[in-house]
Parts: structure tokens; C-alpha cells; sequence
């Protein structure tokens, strides 16, 4: 749309120094007098050259920008009629909140050409103002992100007509929600202190910059902050007149029911908050509210819940409940009928089921057929319900109240932003395929760090394809090259990419392995230290990688894009590496103390470190950068929970003598005197065509820094280093040289040798299966007793009558992608049948009897409260067995629980294997939503890592 060269019938907004008019009528819609005004910053903020603005079509020069909403707007009236574009138009006016930005010709007899910016009603034309804003080169978050313009000379708005809309979904915005940790500290005390002069609040100067970015989001609705502490919304008078200047429909939460703010606005005058004992108060109370908004745009949140985010007060039973529930929303309805000048049918409501509500809705409870529907997620990012069919027939619709934060069960994630775009794509889609589409509310927090985040879910809310883009990494290298440039825009993408994996896995919040009501104190991590390498070193290293290469990109920006650098990415990395760096340093030195390592003070002063790195990060993200602006913005500890506090660490008093110690993978103490019998301790087995290291460790129990000597006993033993010094502890890598081993099995020794002291570990290499009838065509081996399957590398699969299995958007949390089955909805499959979409994997097995499969799955929830998330699986031609990995998804259900706090919900099945060789995994998807990640076959023995064996792929394999 925009270039930076005079072409042939291009538009110039600016060249050589002059500016194009911008034309906007007296009577328009107040929000596109405001769009024009930004953009003629933005158009300044690009080139140093501030256009015109005017009402008076008489004082518009020979080139001009002309916006305005169809019937509306004199200028645009004009224009649609003298350059023909009536058909044009009329299509236009059909369409809610859309726009097309179109060049004409001799529009008006005193211009010669000019950018028509037309809107089929107010929103759709401010949508369009700042689409043009966008693509001269200012972002969205120019302001709360300080993303810099870069200066041009020249913008030139190229031929022809492109046009938006209408959007994917009606209602789309954002609940800035448990806002005590960073937006109200910051509004109240640094940016806006004179609005909260008589008590703690968000007002309206804050709330100008948050409505100017929904538009620039292209969002239209808001549920305010409302938590215990922060000013009420409604307490400001000027915030009805602010939303409605800038065309913003306000709502209110699950818990705030017509508009009301209990927890600031219900006085203990009144008398108690139940129903069933106060119910005329509570209508007066509502009326109040009602009748004084009315005027504006609204959505009415319908129904009741405790003051704050609990169950309703009254009634003994469910079903009582119940009842008094569906009294009030008769009554509400009464309310609202009353106050506007309309039937309460046309009036935009919500209500939404979240958590108990649901189970009373699931339960009878009438909800009139015009109210939107607003289903939630589990609070986590995985949707607890989707539309029936009744309910996809109603003339309300549905929507979706999603969390990208959260305060509760089973812990909090307000610090940083951790829920995976892949994950909010899965989601957020599979709603809107199955019918969610007519509001989709999501709980930001205190928006900051979830710039990335909002933007996202908001980009979907309004394009669901998001204009073509197939994957969530597709839109976030479209995103980084926005927002750093076009050099920097793969690496940037690939960063949070691998972010979001490691946060799918483990969020940094859930480091502690503790949880909330009640608190728990933190417990050791469940990441393994001596299985599969070293898995707890694994994530360090993947975070270590990830922040040196994020450091890269910060170094070589302008200095002028580091500090929207370090906000969008740099702050959120460092964070999360230091909290992993934190348990997982942590828990190694307490192993380490048990162990008698010297070591362990040196991982104990690691994890204190990392610990006061998070201060130290958040001390400059809130004093220093960009000279304080966002001072009380972040908080390193919201709540301080457990999981903030610093580390348990463990230290001990070494020996003044040396003294070797070794320890080997897989195995959880260190050798002794005792293990040099006839067998040495063995390191877990080398299998052919699975290129894979071992470790051994040497290290010092005492003070004293020794010699030490490593020595293998054949030819094919590789030992990344033969001979040093130790001072606390040195780690060995041991390998196979696969052209030396000979036979199907070799089998040797390495010999550890220093301060006094010999330990021999055996090595075992596996170089064939012996009479494999399937030997060479396996996709999957198995290596030390299990085989490590991503989901996406089947050998083979099929679609069902009906569902088909598609690539996932989310990551797995070990590796690669997940898969996922389509459509949304489908009727559910017979186990038996063979008409599920059926993935195939071809993998060969060493070991027999008893093996167990374990499916890892996104904790993605089923359709609905009558269905099942399910899937079968067999070995070869081994019966078929059936699990379901949907929970409760009730906060107080363990498994659950454990789902989300892990981002897997895990199956498992037993399958007898009755001899080695060559075998086929069949797994079959039985009902709409489930989304695999990976698979573990474990032949010989249970899964002593958190994540699972890694992928045992023959190499070439796909």
C-alpha cells in the first residue's frame, strides 16, 4: 500500500516537503476526528512534516487524504458519488466496523487526487485511519512499547482499492485484570498521578492511551480494571463520555454483573451480597448503574458470582442456587428493558459459565436465546467448553473469555507473559470453528509483557486466517520485521518461537512445583539431573542459547530500538533463563551436598545469583529504561509467593584432602568402592543409528584441586577428554565410533583414575538387532530400554469418516510440532471402528514382555460437558486400548491440576510385545480436539525424566 518512490498514479501523503491535506467532516463520529488527528502525528512522527487538518472541503489543497464514515461524511459523499463508486460503496455499508482505503482522481472539483479513507460506520473508519498509521511505519505499540518510527522523506500511498472487513468477531477486546503488580502502581504514581489523587485507580488519562490502542489493534471493547484497591471505572465520570469519544463498548467481568464494580462499589451499608436476602438493594444497585450508561455503547455481563471471583452467596443446594440465579437474570433482563429506548433484545449481554457458573448452567439453567454466550477457558489457555448445536442456533451467539494471566488454581502466572501463541492459535480457532464468534475477551493482566500476546489474540479476533499466514511463526516474523526490522526478523521469531516451547513445558511461575490455595512451599523440580544427558541442563543450555542470541540482536539494533527490544523480548528471556537457573541450580546444589561434591557451593551461589538477576532486571526495566516511564510497570514477585522467595540452596565443607568421586548418567548416586565387581556400573546403552553422548562426571569431595586420567579399554570408546584438572568437578562426554565397534554388541570400560582412587564405568554399544525382520526400515529405535516419538514424524496416516489428522500450531515441549485432528466438531468414534483418523508409526523394539505407551497431549479439554477427548492405540496387531485424557477441568481437580502446571495431559496403555524386531504403533483419534505433541514407548522400565525419552528417529526418517 505504501512506498517510498513517486510511482505512476501513486498518491504522495508526503514529498519534497509538502503535505497532503487530511479532510475530515465536523459531523463525523468524534473517534474519526481523533484517527485523524494521530495520524497526522504519525505522518509527523515518520517525516518531520505535520499535514493539515481540516473540516472545510474548500481549503483542501491539490493532493488530500479524505476520511470519513459512508453517510456521514460530506467529503466522502461527495467523492463516492463523483468518482462512481456507488457499488463500491453500497457493498461497503452492508459490512460492521470495515473500511477500504482507495486512490481516486479529481474527487472534488478543487483536488486533484486524494486517498479515500471510507468506513461503514465509525469504528470501521478509525480501523482505517490507523491501518494507514500502520503502514507508513508506526506500530501499534509506538507508545506502549516504544517502537521508534524510522524517518522517511517520502510516503506515497500506491493505486488502487484495499479493503478490510468485516471482522472475524464482533466483539473483540481486552480485561486488564489483577492489575496491583504493575498497571495501577505505575498509573497511579508515575504516569498519571493527578487521576488517582484521592485514592490508588487507573483514570482516564491512562485509559485515553489504552482505548487509542485497541483501535490500533483494530479491538472495540474493554472490561476495565477492577480489582480490590483500584478506583472504580465508573467512579471517574468522564470515563462513559472517554469510551464513547473513542468508540470503545464497555463491558465488565464474569463477577461484575451490569456494570457494577463490587469490590469497590458495594458498600457495607447496603447490607450483605446475596439475593435471596437482599434483593431489592441489589436491584437499586444495578438500576443505578444501568440507567446511568445507557446512553452509551455497551455489553451487559448478565448473572452474579460473590463479590470478587467467587461462588454466588445463597441457597443450600445446587438446584436452589440455581433457582436464584435464574431469578436474577429475569430480573437483570427487567432492568435493562426499562432503562434503554429499545427492546432488551437488541441490547448486546453476555454471560459467561466460568468456573461454578458452569456446572449451574450445565444444569438446566435458561439463559434467553439473545444473549451472547461467553464460554471460558480453564484460566490456562484451554477452552472447558464450545457451542452445542442448540447453542449454535441461538440468535445471541457465542464467544470466548480467554486468560493470557491469571491469579489462582493451582498457581499464578502474572509475572511474565508464558502462554504460547501456538497454543492461543489452537485454541482460539478451534472456538471459532465451532461456532464462538461474536466476543472474544482476553485477560491481558497489566498488558505489559503481553504486547506480543494481545496483539495476537486480537490480530485473530479480527482475521481468523490472519490474512493468509498459515502458522503462528508466519505472523511473528511478519511481527518482528514490524517491529525490529527486516534483518532481524527470523532470528526475533525463531527466539519466541523457542520461548514459547520452554514455557509450554514448565512456565517460569511453575519452576517451584508449588501451588496456591494454599500456598506450598517450592519442592524439587521434576527435570531429570543424571537421565537422558542431563535434562535439567538441557533447559539451562536451550535458555542460555536463547538469551545469548536475543543479546546478539539487542547489540546490534540502533539504540534506538533496544528499548522496545528489551520489552518485547529481551526482559521476558533473561527472566525466564534465571528462573529456571534458579530451581534447577538450585536443586542440583542439594544433590550435589548429598553427594559430596564440592560443587554444590558453586551451584548454590549460581542459584542466589540468577535469584537477584530477576531484581536486578526488574530494578532497570522500572527505574531505568527510558529514564523511568514505566517505573512500577513490572514486579519480579507478584503476590510474593514461595516460588519468589530465594532459593533453598545446600553447601557443604569440603575435605582439605582431594578426593575423586564419579557419577554417571543415569544413575543417582555416585559410584563407590563397592561397584568394582566382576560387572562395572554401566552407562545407559549406544545404539546404532542414534547418535547420542553420555556423560561421566569427575569430581573432588575435598578442597584440594588433583590430577585425574581417563582411559578407555577399546578403540571405539570415545572420551571427550583423557586427562586434567579438577578443582570441583569436570564433566566427560562418551561416544561410539560406529566404524570401530564390531558385532552386533561391543561392549568395554572407561577407567577413571586420580588423587589415590580407581572407578571403572562399563560401555555398551548396540550396533543391530539380531534376526530383525524389520531391521533397517524402522523409523524409531529403541535406545536403552524406551523409543522417543515426535508426534509429527509418523510413518504414516489416514484420514477418518469423518476428522483428519493436520499439523498443530503449538510447539511440542520437547521438540518440533504437535498434530492435532480436525474439524472442531465431529461425531464421536466407535474404538473398534476403522473409521478414525489413524496416525502410523513403524519402530523397532529389542525388548519384550510388558511395554507401556505413554501419549503426550496438549491438556486441551472436550467439546463439550456430554463429551469425551479420547484416543486408542495398539501394537501391532494387539488389541486396541482406549483412554481419555479430558479431566474434570473443575480448579480443584489433581489431575487437572497437574495437566496444566506440566502443558501435557499424559495417557498411558500396556501392550504385551512377544518378541523383538520390527513393529507398528497405531494410535486412532476418537473425538474432536485432541493434540498430540509426542510418544513414549517405554520397553524396559517406567519414565524418570519429566519430559520423556528424546525422539529416537533413524536418521533420513520422516
Amino acid at each position: 500500500m505504501i512506498t517510498h518512490d513517486t510511482v505512476p498514479g501513486g498518491i504522495p501523503l508526503v514529498h519534497d516537503g509538502a503535505t497532503a491535506d487530511i479532510y475530515v467532516d465536523g459531523d463525523d463520529a468524534e473517534v474519526v476526528r481523533v484517527a485523524s488527528g494521530d495520524f497526522a502525528e504519525d505522518v509527523e512522527r515518520v517525516t518531520g512534516e505535520r499535514p493539515g487538518l481540516t473540516g472545510s472541503l474548500d481549503e483542501l489543497s491539490g493532493t488530500a487524504v479524505i476520511v470519513g464514515t459512508l453517510g456521514s461524511s460530506k467529503g466522502v459523499d461527495t467523492c463516492v458519488e463523483r468518482c462512481r463508486l456507488g457499488a463500491d460503496a453500497e457493498r461497503l455499508s452492508k459490512d460492521r466496523e470495515s473500511f477500504f482505503v482507495r486512490t481516486v482522481e479529481n474527487p472534488l472539483p478543487t483536488v486533484d487526487s486524494a486517498v479515500l479513507v471510507a468506513g461503514s460506520d465509525r469504528r470501521g473508519t478509525a480501523f482505517g485511519v490507523y491501518e494507514l498509521s500502520r503502514r507508513i511505519g508506526v506500530s501499534p505499540w509506538y507508545w506502549w512499547a516504544d517502537v521508534p518510527t524510522e524517518r522517511r522523506e517520502t510516503l506515497v500511498v500506491e493505486p488502487g482499492t484495499y479493503r478490510y472487513g468485516p471482522p472475524s468477531v464482533a466483539y473483540r477486546g481486552f480485561f486488564l485484570n489483577d492489575e496491583d503488580f504493575g498497571l495501577r502502581p505505575w498509573a497511579s504514581e508515575t504516569f498519571a498521578p493527578e487521576d488517582a489523587a484521592d485514592r490508588p485507580g487507573i483514570g482516564p488519562k491512562t485509559y485515553a492511551r489504552l482505548f487509542e490502542l485497541l483501535l490500533r489493534l483494530k479491538a472495540n471493547t474493554v472490561w476495565p480494571a477492577m480489582h480490590p484497591g483500584t478506583k472504580a471505572f465508573y467512579r471517574y465520570p468522564e470515563h462513559a463520555e472517554l469510551a464513547d469519544k473513542y468508540a470503545i463498548a464497555v463491558g465488565t467481568s464474569h463477577c461484575e454483573p451490569m456494570h457494577r464494580n463490587n469490590v469497590e462499589e458495594w458498600e457495607e451499608s447496603f447490607g450483605e451480597w446475596n439475593y435471596a436476602t437482599n434483593r431489592d438493594r441489589i436491584r437499586a444497585y444495578w438500576r443505578e448503574r444501568v440507567e446511568s450508561v445507557a446512553a452509551f455503547e455497551n455489553v451487559f455481563t448478565l448473572g452474579m458470582r460473590g463479590i470478587h471471583d467467587s461462588g454466588m452467596p445463597g441457597g443450600e443446594t445446587a438446584a436452589e442456587t440455581r433457582e436464584l440465579l435464574q431469578r436474577v437474570l429475569d430480573d437483570q433482563r427487567h432492568l435493562l428493558n426499562a432503562a434503554h429506548d429499545r427492546p432488551v433484545e437488541t441490547v448486546p449481554q453476555v454471560f459467561c459459565p466460568y468456573k461454578e457458573v458452569l456446572d449451574l448452567y450445565r444444569s438446566g439453567l435458561s439463559v434467553p436465546d439473545d444473549v451472547c454466550l461467553l464460554w471460558p477457558d480453564d484460566s490456562h489457555g484451554y477452552l472447558r467448553e464450545l457451542p452445542t448445536e442448540a447453542d449454535r442456533a441461538r440468535s445471541g451467539g457465542s464467544g470466548v473469555y480467554y486468560h493470557l494471566s491469571y491469579w489462582g488454581r493451582p498457581h499464578d502466572y502474572l509475572w511474565l507473559s508464558s502462554v504460547p501463541l501456538g497454543v492461543v492459535s489452537t485454541e482460539m480457532r478451534r472456538a471459532y470453528e465451532a461456532g464462538a464468534r461474536e466476543c472474544w475477551v482476553v485477560n491481558v493482566g497489566d498488558l505489559k509483557p503481553a504486547e506480543t500476546e494481545t496483539e495476537f489474540f486480537l490480530d485473530l479476533a479480527w482475521d481468523v486466517d490472519l490474512g493468509g499466514r498459515e502458522s503462528p511463526s508466519e505472523w511473528l516474523v511478519d511481527w518482528a520485521a514490524r517491529e525490529f526490522g527486516d534483518a532481524h526478523a527470523d532470528e526475533v521469531a525463531d527466539l519466541l518461537g523457542e520461548y514459547d516451547r520452554l514455557c509450554l513445558a514448565r512456565k517460569p511461575e511453575h519452576m517451584g512445583w508449588s501451588t496456591v490455595y494454599p500456598d506450598t512451599p517450592t519442592g524439587d523440580p521434576e527435570f531429570s539431573f543424571t537421565g537422558e544427558g542431563d535434562e535439567a541442563r538441557r533447559r539451562l543450555d536451550a535458555f542460555d542459547e536463547l538469551v545469548e542470541r536475543a543479546e546478539a540482536v539487542f547489540e546490534s539494533l540502533s539504540s534506538s530500538r533496544r528499548a522496545s527490544f528489551y520489552q518485547l523480548v529481551l526482559y521476558q528471556l533473561r527472566c525466564a533463563a534465571a528462573m529456571s537457573e534458579t530451581f534447577l541450580h538450585a536443586a542440583r546444589s542439594r544433590l550435589h551436598a548429598e553427594q559430596g561434591r564440592a560443587s554444590a557451593n558453586r551451584y548454590a551461589d549460581a542459584a542466589l545469583d540468577a535469584h537477584e538477576r530477576i531484581r536486578a532486571e526488574t530494578r532497570y526495566y522500572n527505574e531505568a529504561l527510558r529514564d523511568g516511564k514505566w517505573n512500577r510497570i513490572q514486579s519480579g514477585s507478584p503476590r510474593d509467593l514461595p516460588v519468589f522467595d530465594p532459593p533453598d540452596v545446600a553447601r557443604l565443607e569440603p575435605g582439605k584432602s582431594a578426593e575423586l568421586g564419579v557419577a554417571i548418567e543415569g544413575r543417582r548416586e555416585p559410584l563407590d568402592a563397592g561397584d568394582g565387581g566382576e560387572v562395572a556400573p554401566s552407562l545407559p546403552a549406544f545404539r546404532a543409528g542414534v547418535d547420542r553422548e553420555r556423560f561421566v562426571d569427575v569430581f573432588n569431595r575435598g578442597a584440594t584441586p588433583f590430577e585425574w586420567t581417563a582411559t578407555a579399554n577399546a578403540a571405539w570408546i570415545e572420551v571427550s577428554e583423557r586427562a586434567g584438572t579438577v578443582e570441583d568437578e569436570r564433566r566427560l562426554r562418551v561416544g561410539v565410533d560406529w566404524d570401530r565397534a564390531t558385532g552386533p554388541q561391543a561392549s568395554g570400560t572407561v577407567t577413571v583414575s586420580g588423587a589415590g582412587a580407581e572407578y571403572s564405568v562399563r560401555v555398551e554399544a548396540v550396533a543391530a538387532t539380531a534376526g530383525s525382520p524389520r531391521e533397517g526400515d524402522a523409523d524409531f529405535l529403541e535406545v536403552d530400554g524406551a523409543v522417543g516419538i515426535e508426534a509429527e514424524r509418523y510413518s504414516r496416516k489416514a484420514d477418518g469418516v469423518p476428522g483428519r489428522w493436520v499439523p498443530g500450531d503449538a510447539p511440542g515441549r520437547l521438540a518440533g510440532r504437535t498434530v492435532r485432528v480436525a474439524p472442531a466438531r465431529f461425531e464421536i468414534h466407535d474404538p473398534e471402528a476403522d473409521d478414525a483418523p489413524r496416525l502410523e508409526y513403524d519402530l523397532e523394539l529389542t525388548t519384550t514382555g510388558v511395554t507401556t505407551v505413554e501419549v503426550h497431549c496438549l491438556p486441551t479439554q472436550a467439546l463439550s460437558g456430554d463429551r469425551d477427548l479420547r484416543y486408542a492405540v495398539a501394537l501391532g496387531d494387539g488389541p486396541r486400548r482406549t483412554v481419555s485424557v479430558d479431566p474434570d477441568g473443575g480448579e480443584h481437580d489433581p489431575e487437572w491440576q497437574e495437566n496444566v502446571l506440566r502443558g501435557a495431559a499424559l495417557g498411558t496403555t500396556t501392550h504385551a510385545v512377544e518378541s523383538a524386531g520390527g513393529h507398528t504403533l497405531r494410535m486412532w483419534a476418537l473425538d474432536p480436539g485432541l493434540v498430540v505433541d509426542r510418544i513414549a514407548v517405554y520397553a524396559d522400565g517406567e519414565r524418570e525424566t519429566y519430559l520423556g525419552p528424546r525422539e529416537t528417529a533413524v536418521p533420513g526418517s520422516e
